[in-house]
């Protein structure tokens, strides 16, 4: 059964390039190197002005749990647990903070709704 799970992450004021070199970093793994990474999409939340703020917004979906898992066990995901009190507010990861696990119950999608860049 595939495994989705929804998150937010609010970078540090003065840290967000460090931060967002951490979160592409992990995106880039997971497209690269981790089939069973089916969704994972990165989104950066705007004020009323349209300036990007902070808060950053995170949907993934995994083939099933041994697919989380290995993006779990990944060096990038590692680096972000192991620099998130530099780079992040809140509860880390290593906490059970920021993530929460999501049931589909209903929706759709249609091709090309969702584009993708390259892994660069």
């Amino acid at each position: 059964m595939a495994e989705t799970s929804w998150g937010t992450m609010v970078m540090r004021r003065g840290k967000e390039k460090g931060a967002l070199k951490l979160v592409n970093a992990l995106r880039r793994q997971a497209q690269r190197a981790q089939p069973g990474t089916m969704v994972y999409l990165v989104h950066r939340k705007l004020d009323a002005k349209g300036n990007p703020t902070r808060e950053l917004f995170f949907y993934e979906r995994y083939r099933n749990k041994a697919a989380l898992k290995a993006h779990l066990a990944s060096p990038s995901w590692k680096a972000m647990v192991a620099h998130w009190p530099e780079f992040f507010e809140g509860t880390g990861p290593a906490d059970g903070g920021p993530f929460i696990r999501l049931v589909r119950i209903g929706g759709f999608a249609r091709e090309g709704a969702i584009p993708i860049r390259s892994a660069r």
